[in-house]
């Protein structure tokens, strides 16, 4: 894991109180209980954390690799 994938995992457990072991990239949002607000309000948190911005169109990520996948995307274009 990089430094990007142990952040995202970390945020997500400690919002969620969940174990972080066990994430991975194959993980859907939905396994761990995120809802389509819930998973807004996170990509806000990311957002905040990362100081980037997603578009707002287009699917919501369904996995934790495709929030890392448009984290890494934003972060190599900042």
């Amino acid at each position: 894991m990089n430094d990007t994938e142990n952040r995202l995992c970390d945020m997500l457990a400690q919002q969620l109180e969940i174990p972080r072991e066990g994430l991975t990239r194959t993980t859907t949002l939905e396994q761990v209980g995120l809802d389509s607000l819930a998973t807004i309000e996170f990509m806000f948190q990311i957002e905040d954390s990362f100081n980037i911005r997603f578009d707002q169109t287009g699917e919501p990520p369904a996995t934790l690799g495709d929030v890392l996948d448009q984290v890494s995307a934003k972060l190599e274009h900042a």
